[in-house]
Parts: structure tokens; C-alpha cells; sequence
């Protein structure tokens, strides 16, 4: 299996390890990937794609930027080419570098790259109350230097 390129907008992406392609929670990243089967009958088989971090040296999914579906595989008695998308809607994550796994759960199969996606996320009121605090002593300060 291999992730062969992103699309996020209308834009192309290749991606690759160390170099982070900037999106923001709430975008959906296109996940071009192709991989070659072989199969006897025409079968259903699951896939995933999801942004990933490492805890404590353990490959973490982020269930909320995650996708699973079920592709249809055609009957294929010598190896055969197949190329896919699958889209990845990024929900509420914290900021950071992640990677992105895209896999085939049923056959063990699986191309990850780490450190490919730098998620911002939307600013939360505990990130804009120090401005808001300052705003507000401005307030407060002004009326008293025209007094004075």
C-alpha cells in the first residue's frame, strides 16, 4: 500500500516525513493511496485513513480525524493495480505535527508518514483571555488618565 498524494482545497499535495503540510481543524484532506491485490472472488474489504501522533512511543489514531469504508475488490487471479481516495474530515484535535496512516486493517497492510500534517486549531477562550484581560485594564486605565 502506498499514501501516493493529498488534496486539500483544490490543491495537489505530495507528502512527506518532516516537511508539514499546513491545515486547520474543520478541513478535509483527500488521501490518494494505491496498493496491488489478488483475489480469488470479488470481495468487500475494509479501509482507514487517520491522522496519527506517537504517546509514549505508541502509534495513536485520532478518532476524530479518522475515516473508515469499505472498498469492493474485484475478482483478480494474477496481481492487479488499484488506486483509491479516501477523505479525512479533521474534527476537533489539538494543535500539533501529526502523521497519516492509510491501511488495510484485514490483510495488514499499511503506509504511514510521519510528521506530514501541521493541524491549527481554532483559538479557545483560554488562548485569547490574556488579550481580553489586557483590553479590559485599558479600559479601566483610560477614564482615570483623563481624570488626572
Amino acid at each position: 500500500m502506498q499514501i501516493t498524494l493529498a488534496q486539500v482545497g483544490n490543491a495537489l499535495y505530495p507528502l512527506t516525513e518532516g516537511q508539514p503540510l499546513p491545515i486547520s481543524v474543520g478541513e478535509t484532506i483527500k488521501v490518494f493511496y494505491a496498493f496491488s491485490y489478488r483475489m480469488p472472488e470479488t470481495t468487500t474489504v475494509r479501509i482507514w485513513a487517520s491522522l496519527y501522533n506517537y504517546t509514549l512511543g505508541v502509534l495513536n489514531r485520532q478518532e476524530k480525524a479518522q475515516t473508515k469504508q469499505t472498498i469492493t475488490l474485484g475478482e483478480a487471479l494474477e496481481w492487479k493495480p488499484y488506486e483509491g481516495e479516501i477523505d479525512i474530515e479533521v474534527g476537533e484535535i489539538s494543535s500539533g505535527t501529526y502523521g497519516l496512516i492509510c491501511e488495510l486493517p484485514d490483510f495488514d497492510a499499511e503506509h504511514h508518514i510521519d510528521d506530514c500534517i501541521e493541524v491549527a486549531a481554532a483559538p479557545g477562550i483560554l488562548d485569547i483571555l490574556p488579550l481580553l484581560m489586557v483590553v479590559m485594564m485599558m479600559g479601566m486605565v483610560m477614564p482615570m488618565m483623563e481624570e488626572g
